[in-house]
């Protein structure tokens, strides 16, 4: 798949609830659909014998974030296209039964997944539309973390 590659990372604290640690989505400026071929969860506060379960699911509006810079892969490309956002303070508005990958993980883990070739989660380049990377765990507090890798 040719094009520019772009990585970013965003966190969160989980506390009591489902809270959102990363979007990734089109920009109304520069409207291109994301590739997104690669995720990884993990924890990042004090490891313990809890699982959370990791949501990707499509978005269609941000919420109100921390603006987080995509980091170019090849320093030769342009900037990324794509709003990517972390520490969300208003949910995104998620898409009802889009959820794309869910994940059960246990805090003492990190997971990696890896799109096969042609299976990349695929975003519209409509404004604000993309994905949220979020979780949910009932009892435990943490810092957690994901990061996303895409092809603009």
């Amino acid at each position: 798949m040719a094009g520019a590659r772009y990585s970013a990372s965003g966190n969160q604290n989980l506390a009591a609830g489902a809270l959102t640690c990363l979007t990734v989505a089109a920009n109304a400026a520069i409207p291109n659909r994301n590739y997104i071929y690669e995720l990884i969860f993990g924890n990042e506060g004090t490891p313990a014998d809890h699982v959370s379960l990791w949501t990707v699911q499509r978005c269609t509006v941000l919420g109100t974030n921390t603006l987080v810079t995509a980091t170019k892969l090849d320093m030769a490309d342009r900037i990324a296209g794509a709003l990517c956002g972390e520490n969300h303070t208003v949910e995104p508005t998620y898409t009802a039964n889009e959820e794309l990958l869910e994940i059960p993980l246990n805090h003492r883990a990190t997971f990696r997944w890896v799109a096969a070739p042609g299976s990349e989660i695929v975003t519209p380049g409509t404004a604000a539309s993309g994905i949220g990377v979020w979780s949910l765990h009932a009892a435990a507090t943490t810092l957690f973390r994901a990061v996303a890798v895409w092809v603009e």
